[in-house]
């Protein structure tokens, strides 16, 4: 019998839903991580980060970005998660990195995003009713269940470098929009 001639599947993932609360409450405390002799290494939002994941890359101006498209409802990805019966390979952030990071380090009141208002606000100057709008906001993320680690660098290599990033020339220009309307001139 002969080989297929196309790639076989190998990478398996469920696509689940959350919403941020889920997301913000799942955080654990410094002290807990700090406590955590199962993993000395780096976290975010509670996710164990493989030694060989790239450090964090978004500049200040990106994480207000992206908080900014979150509040205003854009498509902001997902996020992935292996979740293994052996501790070594569970809850490892396999993508979703530099977008979690932005989520904790807004929590974590380390930068304003500006309101409809026109003022920067940080997370500590929300109101109550304004956390639990941001709090019901969705988030979609992957679930994968992989026991090997040379599966975990492949799917990450494979879900992160296929892109090519946009140079600043080739982005929408901005102002041809009719916010008040909602619709292109």
């Amino acid at each position: 019998m002969s080989k297929p001639r196309f790639p076989l599947r190998r990478f398996y993932g469920e696509s689940m839903q959350t919403f941020m609360h889920a997301l913000i409450l799942q955080r654990p405390r410094m002290d807990e991580i700090l406590d955590a002799a199962e993993f000395t290494g780096r976290r975010v939002m509670g996710y164990k980060l493989p030694q060989w994941q790239r450090p964090e890359k978004w500049t200040t101006e990106q994480c207000i970005n992206f908080i900014e498209s979150i509040w205003l409802g854009a498509n902001i990805g997902a996020f992935m998660v292996n979740q293994s019966m052996q501790e070594e390979f569970h809850d490892i952030l396999l993508d979703g990195q530099q977008r979690l990071r932005a989520i904790e380090r807004y929590l974590n009141d380390e930068f304003p995003v500006a309101g409809e208002d026109g003022k920067p606000h940080y997370w500590s100057e929300m109101t109550e009713g304004e956390r639990a709008h941001f709090h019901r906001i969705p988030f979609p993320w992957i679930l994968t269940r992989y026991n090997d680690e040379a599966l975990l660098r492949e799917a990450y290599n494979r879900h992160n470098f296929g892109g090519t990033p946009h140079e600043a020339d080739e982005r929408a220009p901005e102002g041809d929009y009719h916010h008040e309307q909602g619709t292109l001139p």
